[in-house]
């Protein structure tokens, strides 16, 4: 039985048919529960960022770019490279089956024989079109020599298990309105009830209840169609409510039994907060991009500088990742530089030259998990049933901030050496590192590990206080990576997955 707080989303009901749909996206189906504001949402307290999450079948699925390339094998062992990180306590290699697995699951498109990364499984299908702006990018890429390939996307670009390939529409962070893109309430969450499980939506966990011995026994609901509260039993308790909202529930699951909350009592829960590093340079150059075509997520990834190398003056590494702008509207207020065209006796003349000759660079930096950014329950604010929000302290490291300065430098070259004339550079941070941070990764609030003295689960997400409650998310990454993290995500939790499915079934034989 899984619990949802939100509802169902159909591709039909997204809004993209709507000659509104910009301002829809903007509005109703805006990436950050704040300016959403759904029933099923719970706000975010925070000074520090935006947070954007979906509360719904498919959570963060639901609403996203479905880029999906995977950690690197160095980010298994960063703890050995330069002690600043934890070792995971797994490798790459260990895991590799199950990237494997969940791609042919879900189907994802891409190529083969990326030197930036080891060899690898097939691809679903070949990467989604790219339009004239891969070559445009590609152009100045090669001419300063540096690595960039097609990205891995978890978006079709053949038909499977009835939905159809991508008809780069564009519209994508609305979510996909025919299907296309890998949103689990159309791509896993049919196979999962076919299979006999039961969904209920509208059920907005307020607590994960214990027993006398102090294990998990169950969950305690709130009905939000009608307020009402139920409880509903288990055995094992698994949580996936990602970095922010998973850490919050075991903190409002606080007992007699586990006065700090439930599986804290090392204090580590909701702290070493991950997002990613967050940077964007747009560009516009004098041919056409037509980059308000094609899917909406990353047509190239740059891995030149993902790794370490001291004599930047930072550890860790960062990628640059080449995504498109957006419709017309997003594009007129500034799309992701937030650098909007002049309204008035100039707009049309702005409009004419940038429209369809601009390309964005999304830097991503791998930012380290420091233990004062963290996740804790707001005193001051609360949700529609009266439960605390989520507060949320979040800032960038010195060396995070290095590492995003001279990611930000590296993409405005791009730019010059594919003859950009504009280029605007947004690195979403105010100097002392507060600041809008939009890389809505949630990791690392539920840290994995081998010591119950340093991590909340253990190798196979069982947590250490109470081993009958299991984490299933983003909240367990040990460290951050330097890529979108969905694809390890999936991998990590299917491993995790199969592991409780074979221990259930042993108990039982």
């Amino acid at each position: 039985t899984c619990l949802e707080q939100g509802t169902w989303t159909a591709p039909q009901d997204r809004p993209h048919a709507s000659p509104d749909w910009e301002w829809i996206r903007h509005a109703q189906f805006a990436t950050s529960p704040n300016i959403r504001q759904w029933r099923s949402d719970y706000p975010i307290d925070t000074e520090d960022e935006n947070t954007l999450m979906w509360n719904g079948v498919g959570g963060g699925t639901g609403i996203w770019t479905a880029a999906y390339p995977r950690f690197r094998p160095s980010d298994f062992r960063k703890g050995t490279e330069h002690g600043l990180q934890p070792d995971w306590p797994f490798t790459y290699e260990d895991l590799e089956p199950w990237f494997d697995a969940h791609d042919a699951l879900i189907g994802v498109s891409g190529v083969q024989g990326d030197p930036g990364m080891p060899p690898r499984s097939p691809h679903w299908g070949p990467p989604v079109p790219p339009g004239p702006v891969a070559r445009v990018a590609s152009a100045g890429l090669r001419h300063l020599g540096w690595h960039h390939w097609p990205t891995d996307v978890a978006i079709l670009s053949r038909s499977k298990d009835g939905r159809p390939a991508c008809n780069c529409c564009s519209a994508c962070q609305s979510g996909c309105s025919i299907g296309a893109m890998h949103d689990t309430s159309v791509s896993i969450w049919p196979k999962a009830l076919a299979a006999g499980a039961v969904l209920r939506t509208g059920a907005k966990v307020a607590r994960i209840t214990t027993d006398h011995a102090g294990m998990a026994s169950g969950a305690e609901y709130v009905d939000t169609a009608t307020g009402e509260r139920h409880w509903q039993p288990a055995g094992t308790v698994v949580v996936a409510g990602n970095g922010v909202g998973t850490p919050r529930l075991l903190l409002m699951s606080a007992s007699k039994e586990h006065p700090n909350g439930l599986a804290n009592a090392n204090d580590l829960v909701g702290r070493h907060l991950m997002h990613h590093g967050l940077g964007m340079v747009e560009a516009w150059v004098p041919e056409r991009t037509d980059i308000h075509m094609g899917n909406i997520s990353s047509v190239y990834i740059c891995s030149e500088f993902a790794e370490t190398d001291p004599t930047r003056g930072f550890v860790n590494g960062f990628t640059i990742q080449i995504v498109r702008m957006n419709g017309a509207g997003y594009q007129a207020i500034g799309s992701h530089s937030g650098d909007p065209a002049p309204w008035g006796a100039g707009h049309h003349d702005w409009f004419r030259k940038h429209w369809g000759h601009g390309f964005a660079m999304l830097v991503i930096g791998d930012d380290l998990p420091l233990a004062e950014n963290r996740v804790t329950l707001s005193t001051t604010q609360h949700d529609a049933d009266g439960l605390p929000a989520a507060k949320i302290d979040y800032r960038l490291c010195a060396n995070d901030r290095r590492q995003m300065d001279f990611g930000l430098a590296r993409a405005v070259d791009i730019a010059k050496a594919a003859n950009a004339w504009d280029v605007k550079v947004n690195d979403y941070t105010n100097r002392d590192g507060r600041g809008s941070i939009p890389a809505f990764h949630l990791m690392g609030t539920c840290r994995m590990g081998t010591d119950a003295r340093d991590s909340v689960v253990d190798p196979w997400h069982r947590t250490w206080d109470v081993p009958n409650l299991l984490i299933m998310d983003g909240s367990v990454l040990p460290t951050g990576g330097a890529v979108n993290p969905t694809a390890t995500i999936s991998a990590v939790v299917m491993r995790a997955a199969a592991q409780l499915r074979d221990t259930l079934r042993s108990s039982t034989a």
